[in-house]
């Protein structure tokens, strides 16, 4: 707590003081306010502590309990602020103003030591109390309160009510409004929610990846990829993780071009590493867009980073879609023994296509080991040895 809301809240104490103290207890409170005026709390603490053990009634304890509560805030302790704050409620002979902010003193205290349901208590019993002369700020925490507690429905009532008090909102509480729509799992409310945001600061990723987080649970595919390209236009999407997302956003949506021409513009900027998994992903989407030279060269760099035999594999299924035949045979080798039956089977039709048939037979051979390509290695046999005659 500063200094200065400090001293305001004393200035509701001393009014109701000099009508309830003695002299000599109202001259010791008055030299407590000075002393935390110059920003000594635990000298104003001490002698409260020692004027407490000489009081003549409750209503004065209360006093100095209560000075007492804002003096350890300031310090800050705010644990033996809360007891402080406690007992002075509990004597229940403080005047209304003190009391109101007493307890909303109390319920802040609360809340930022993490007691959420006290804290959720006595905010609560502040608001019914207050009424229409309630600070605002107590209606969002409690809200805040509440979204801590994983009460979403509870929150609800309170942020509108702070909410109808704002004609434009603070963006926090818009973001608390947002975590009790996701609370709910209430998508739509979140979706008006987030395209609030996003006008407000049009400049934040997080709101755009999150709306489009959104319209993807409720199944608008669509307007969640139309999000991610505004913001990836807007410069707003540069986390590799993020460009992988919207690629791959772009392919379940039957635009494998754009995919192709995202990842690629991200590779040459250096926005993401041309690893394993990324180039394949780039291949996918070429393939998919049939730019079949495209994809040859995308896997051609695969095979650099990384050399596998389904790699090799998904490269010559790319030129066959090219008739390439020679180029098939060079990514899958002639040593047929060590190939997969897949492989074999699609080096033999090279081989057959380029002439070589002694090395489809091979192939063919190997294949028919296998016995997902046994009967298409066994047709292609069958129909070699009927041209052998």
């Amino acid at each position: 707590m500063s200094r200065w809301a400090l001293l305001l809240l004393l200035g509701l104490v001393w009014p109701a003081a000099a009508t309830t103290l003695s002299e000599t207890a109202f001259r010791q409170l008055e030299r407590a306010q000075a002393l935390l005026a110059e920003g000594d709390a635990r000298a104003a603490n001490e002698l409260l502590e020692a004027r407490f053990a000489r009081a003549e009634h409750d209503s004065e304890r209360a006093l100095i309990r209560q000075v007492q509560g804002f003096a350890l805030a300031a310090v800050p302790d705010n644990r033996a602020a809360i007891q402080r704050l406690q007992q002075a409620l509990d004597y229940g002979q403080l005047p209304e103003p003190a009391a109101l902010q007493s307890r909303l003193a109390l319920g802040q205290l609360l809340y930022v030591e993490g007691q959420m349901p006290r804290a959720i208590e006595v905010l609560t019993a502040y608001l019914t109390q207050a009424g229409d002369l309630a600070v605002v700020e107590a209606q969002v925490m409690l809200a805040s309160a509440h979204v801590a507690a994983q009460q979403y429905r509870q929150a609800r009532p309170p942020l509108a009510a702070a909410m109808a008090r704002r004609e434009t909102p603070p963006l926090g509480w818009l973001e608390l409004q947002l975590a009790v729509d996701y609370g709910l799992e209430a998508w739509s409310a979140a979706a008006e929610t987030l395209l609030t945001l996003v006008s407000r600061a049009p400049e934040s990723r997080t709101y755009w990846q999150q709306l489009s987080g959104v319209y993807h649970e409720l199944g608008k595919q669509p307007q969640a990829l139309a999000v991610l390209a505004l913001a990836h236009r807007h410069g707003l999407i540069a986390e590799p993780r993020a460009l992988r997302n919207l690629a791959q956003l772009y392919r379940a949506l039957g635009v494998p071009y754009k995919a192709g021409e995202l990842l690629t513009a991200a590779l040459d900027a250096r926005q993401v590493e041309a690893d394993a998994p990324l180039l394949d992903s780039l291949a996918d989407a070429w393939i998919e867009a049939r730019e079949y030279d495209r994809a040859v060269r995308t896997l051609t760099r695969r095979l650099a980073v990384q050399d596998t035999a389904a790699a090799r594999l998904r490269l010559a299924q790319v030129h066959v879609q090219r008739h390439d035949w020679a180029a098939v045979m060079d990514t899958l080798g002639r040593e047929t023994q060590r190939l997969e039956g897949d492989a074999a089977l699609l080096l033999g039709m090279a081989a057959y296509e380029q002439n070589d048939r002694a090395l489809a037979q091979r192939a063919f051979e190997r294949a028919r080991a296998d016995a997902g390509q046994r009967r298409a290695a066994e047709q292609w046999l069958r129909y070699l040895a009927g041209m052998r005659g």
